[in-house]
Order: C-alpha cells, then structure tokens, then sequence
C-alpha cells in the first residue's frame, strides 16, 4: 500500500497545546522579551555602559565590542523565540523541535558567556533554567508528534 506525501504529512499529529506547550510558549516569550531588550541596549550602547558591562570582560574573546554578542541576542533568542512561540500557537509540527533547539542554545549560550567574562550574576542561571525549561517542556510538546512522524517512516 503507497501513500502520498501529503497524506502521510496529516497522519503526523500537530503539536497540540497541553501543558507542557503552553509552558514552552510562556517560556520562548519571557526569553524573547529578554533578549529583545538585552540585545537592543547592547546594540545602541556596544560599550556595554547601557548594561552596565564593561568591555573588559570581553577579554579573550573575538569580540571587540557587544555590538555582535547584541545581535545574536536579539535576534536569535528574541526574534527566534517569539517566531517559534507564533509556530506553537498555529500548531505547526516544528514548532516543539525548534523550541527545544532555542532551550538548548539557550544553556550553551549562558555556559559559553560565563567561560569568557569569568562573572556571574541573578540573570545566568535565571536564563540557563529558562533555557532547561523550553528544552524539557519541549520534549513532552514534541514527543506525540515524534512518534506520529516514525510511525508514518514505517
């Protein structure tokens, strides 16, 4: 018996909205509205003054500035975020994989900026667990959308 793609493509279940993905959504919106407004004040101010951070703890690092460091900030886990928040509410099948790839970029990105300042403050683990939360959340979302998809491969 042959299906057609786009048959087989309905048989994946959409990423239904239970607990754990309103959780992610919640979650990819705090971290976007932090982003956004982290990325924002170090993009005006790429002397870090706006935030307080001096471009000595950039020492050791490739950038001269925060002017980059703002960017991917803004844009990947601010835009990023509120795009896949908008995927989980229009139910589209990528929204948990994705959600789960900000979560763990998201911990990388805090592990990574603690190695090259050698600092830490209330936001660090505040974000590594915002981070650990969308990844797990993101596991349960996705998980029947996992298996709706193996079980079409077979």
């Amino acid at each position: 018996m042959t299906t057609s793609t786009a048959a087989t493509a309905f048989a994946i279940p959409a990423a239904a909205m239970g607990r754990a993905g309103k959780l992610a959504v919640g979650l990819l919106v705090w971290l976007g509205l932090g982003a956004l407004a982290g990325g924002a004040a170090l993009v005006a101010k790429p002397d870090g003054s706006v935030m307080q951070m001096p471009l000595s703890w950039l020492a050791g690092s490739p950038f001269p500035d925060f002017f980059v460091p703002g960017l991917i900030l803004g844009g990947l886990f601010g835009v990023g975020s509120f795009a896949v928040a908008v995927m989980g509410l229009r139910r589209w099948h990528i929204a948990p994989f994705l959600a789960f790839a900000i979560g763990c970029a998201m911990m990388i990105w805090i592990v990574v900026e603690l190695a090259i300042i050698r600092g830490i403050s209330i936001l660090h683990p505040l974000y590594f667990l915002t981070g650990l939360g969308i990844a797990a959340a993101a596991v349960s979302w996705g998980w029947p959308t996992l298996q709706g998809w193996r079980a079409s491969r077979l």
